[in-house]
């Protein structure tokens, strides 16, 4: 296989604004469906699959959305009311499906001694009343899904005593994000990616609790 035409090349490099994600499909009380997507630039857009794929809403989650991407890469998380997004920047944000208007935003810092791995690139789950996030900086956190405040965090940067007898420790957390199913929250931590993550090598689980 040959190498690229130069003809055929840009002049100019893209600002890596393509979709790291797959979108979710939504079904609103009106029975209107929306596909969301979050796009690296930071925008999530809503289209109508029914209308050829028509823009129904764009909704900013950053204040800058053409530079350089990496604000919504590995995806989000959405309930019957709204669609939950982490970015790279930091910090969760919810919008409204009926409307795309951003019901709230939290900043979360990194954990101190990590204060150099801020983000929330990974990908979001989302149980009734409660959104799970993976950080860069190694930490677990379950946000309320009504308002936004953190409900609990967990700390996976640490050694662990594994089932196995394998050695393993913690690390940030990206591409893989929470899953939830029978009464666990099921989380791998330890991911470098490409902008040089804690390596680690656990799947921690987490039990609910009254």
């Amino acid at each position: 296989m040959g190498g690229a035409r130069p003809e055929t090349c840009p002049k100019v490099v893209g600002p890596d604004h393509d979709f790291g994600s797959p979108p979710m499909l939504k079904t609103l009380a009106n029975g209107r469906q929306l596909l969301i997507a979050g796009q690296k630039s930071g925008n999530v857009w809503a289209h109508d699959p029914d209308q050829k794929g028509s823009v129904v809403w764009k909704t900013a989650l950053v204040a800058n959305t053409t530079e350089f991407g990496g604000k919504i890469i590995w995806g989000g998380a959405a309930d019957e009311q709204n669609a939950y997004f982490g970015l790279g920047t930091g910090g969760i944000a919810a919008v409204q499906l009926k409307d795309g208007e951003r019901k709230w935003f939290t900043a979360l810092q990194p954990a101190p001694a990590l204060s150099t791995h801020s983000g929330q690139d990974g990908p979001l789950t989302a149980i009734p009343g409660v959104v799970f996030s993976g950080g860069w900086d190694g930490v677990l956190r379950a946000l309320s899904a009504s308002d936004g405040h953190v409900l609990w965090a967990y700390n996976t940067v640490q050694d662990y005593k594994t089932v196995n007898g394998v050695a393993a420790k913690g690390g940030s957390m990206g591409a893989a994000g929470p899953t939830v199913a029978g009464g666990l929250v099921l989380v791998p931590s330890g991911y470098v990616g490409v902008k040089n993550g804690l390596p680690g090598n656990v799947l921690l689980a987490f039990s609910f609790s009254d």
